[in-house]
């Protein structure tokens, strides 16, 4: 395990580093979003199109392992939701923090989990990130946009706007559209594949620096109740039920390694976007991301040592 966590130790670094500059503010609030935004709407939707769309999938089991994903997503939400009373009840939170109770035990954060992977697996197990991205990331924002009709103040289910709001987000669209290349049997040419990996270059380490700013370490522990218990869900409980999901549909090997990081990782910086739009807890979801971020540096360690184990 040791070994494991020396190896994603520049990750949490580089995260560090982020933190360090926002809090000095060598870099201005402004300039922080607009790297934020090049993060989400250019660099990884590049990579995620460009992972899915000229990766060799012969002997990947790529329907198991989104059926996989896609089902301890919604067991997780599921249970929540079923079990939403006495939740509430028990960690005394209302309506709109329930909402970021959910998003902070299911969402994932692409920008680590795409940092790691090639760490960890080697840069050609990039395109078994991709597959999760394609699997989690829509049935993801349909079920927190669902949760958050159901349970924030002053909002409402609209079909119209759940769909347009899904076909906008970039790891949709650059998922769907990696699928459609790779099923049409077309091949891309070298000098896209060139232009697509120079904008890969340079976006893992800025999407981790980003990851940095966004944390909010002195106000972590305000609510500490729900956001723990939003930490231990994500954290600990999501990787055992991604783990038997896994099992289940009978994926072993890299697959269920890299699924199984893409369970482990923090709740994805997307939730505090949808917090606001919605009317949930934004706050807390910052306060959520902040304490996972900081836990995961030894809880994903664990994880990916008893994947080792495991697979």
């Amino acid at each position: 395990m040791t070994t494991v966590f020396l190896a994603l130790l520049p990750v949490f670094i580089v995260i560090l580093i982020g933190f360090a500059l926002k809090r000095f503010e060598v870099i201005g609030e402004q300039q922080w979003h607009g790297l934020d935004q090049i993060c989400y709407f250019v660099l990884f939707p590049a990579i995620i199109f460009k992972e899915i769309a000229s990766a060799d999938f012969a002997g990947v089991p790529v329907l198991e392992m989104a059926a996989a994903m896609m089902l301890a997503v919604l067991v997780m939400i599921g249970l929540l939701v079923l079990f939403h009373r006495p939740v509430m009840a028990a960690l005394r939170i209302d309506g709109p923090q329930f909402t970021s109770l959910v998003q902070g035990a299911a969402r994932w954060h692409t920008f680590i989990a795409f940092a790691i992977i090639p760490l960890q697996f080697g840069p050609k197990a990039l395109s078994l990130g991709a597959v999760s991205a394609a699997a989690m990331t829509p049935l993801l924002n349909i079920l927190c946009v669902i949760v958050m009709s159901r349970f924030a103040r002053e909002t409402r289910l609209d079909a119209g706007k759940l769909a347009l709001s899904i076909l906008r987000n970039p790891f949709v669209f650059s998922s769907l559209g990696g699928v459609a290349w790779q099923v049409a049997g077309l091949e891309l040419p070298p000098m896209a594949l060139q232009v697509l990996d120079m904008i890969g270059r340079g976006a893992l380490g800025l999407a981790l620096l980003t990851v940095g700013a966004g944390l909010r370490v002195g106000s972590a522990i305000s609510s500490f109740a729900p956001v723990a218990a939003a930490t231990v869900l994500k954290l600990l409980a999501m990787p055992l039920l991604m783990a038997g999901c896994l099992v289940l549909m009978g994926v072993e090997g890299q697959a269920f390694a890299v699924a199984l990081l893409c369970g482990a990782v923090p709740t994805g910086s997307g939730a505090y976007v949808l917090a606001r739009q919605m009317g949930g807890d934004a706050t807390m979801v910052a306060n959520i991301l902040t304490l996972q971020v900081i836990a995961a540096a030894l809880t994903i360690p664990l994880v990916l040592y008893l994947a080792g184990v495991a697979s």
